[in-house]
């Protein structure tokens, strides 16, 4: 029997080869792709981009403030050019008061969408419930911060800043992902390569499936082309979330 028809063959065979960064550049073509990076955060995808392609175009989107001096610095320490920095998330529509939720945990899960306190794929919370103290309460506390942000659509961003072609969209939102293609609108077509995170537990007061995306990027011309990362859950076996890479099919 040829190795090729081993399915763990060919996977252990692929593992050797590929990673996500050969893989995205087997996709993008050229040297100086265009980037949008949505959910920046302190920027360490923009350190990825920018290794991967020193001359690429990056667009970072983080509406958060305590991560904009981070985002700012390793622009600076790095010496990078072509980055611009957009102090705003993005979204369907356009709001300049819209609710979103920080916590004390880390920057990288704040989003428009609250924290589950009843959540039952929560490793955390779970310990916290079996203490017999007020950890539990007092690790709520720090959860669910409220405060109001700034939402632009990609689809008015790209007329005010006259872009007609995206390479590279990176989303990573905590469950709003679906709403930031959504406001691509017609001109989600321009875009070459999507790569989205999808968190299925209920960490969050809202999950996403496959469907919430792909009912935007099925109808313009897209189809899953990889599940670049899965995060399982250790305590009840469940896939908590997934990097999915969806590719234009005018790319094929």
């Amino acid at each position: 029997m040829n190795n090729d028809d081993n399915n763990q063959e060919r996977t252990n065979a692929y593992l050797k080869v590929f990673n996500r960064e050969k893989v995205l550049k087997l996709l993008i073509k050229g040297s100086e792709p265009v980037i949008f990076d949505v959910g920046a955060n302190v920027g360490d995808t923009l350190l990825e981009f920018k290794e991967w392609w020193p001359d690429s175009e990056v667009h970072c989107f983080e509406p958060q403030n305590e991560c904009w001096n981070d985002l700012e610095k390793k622009v600076s320490d790095f010496g990078f050019t072509k980055v611009l920095i957009n102090k705003y998330a993005v979204g369907a529509k356009l709001n300049n008061s819209a609710a979103f939720y920080s916590h004390d945990i880390t920057s990288g899960q704040s989003g428009f969408h609250k924290i589950n306190i009843d959540s039952l794929d929560s490793i955390n919370l779970n310990k916290l419930k079996k203490a017999n103290d007020d950890s539990l309460k007092k690790y709520k506390e720090t959860l669910n911060h409220k405060r109001e942000v700034k939402i632009v659509p990609l689809s008015k961003y790209m007329d005010e800043k006259n872009i007609n072609h995206i390479n590279l969209l990176k989303i990573d939102t905590q469950g709003f992902e679906p709403d930031v293609i959504e406001g691509l609108e017609g001109k989600l077509s321009k875009v070459d390569v999507v790569i989205s995170e999808l968190m299925f537990y209920d960490f969050y007061e809202k999950s996403v499936s496959f469907f919430d995306i792909e009912k935007f990027l099925i109808p313009a011309g897209f189809h899953l082309y990889d599940i670049s990362y899965i995060s399982k859950n250790p305590m009840n076996g469940r896939t908590d979330w997934v990097d999915v890479i969806y590719l234009n099919n005018r790319l094929r």
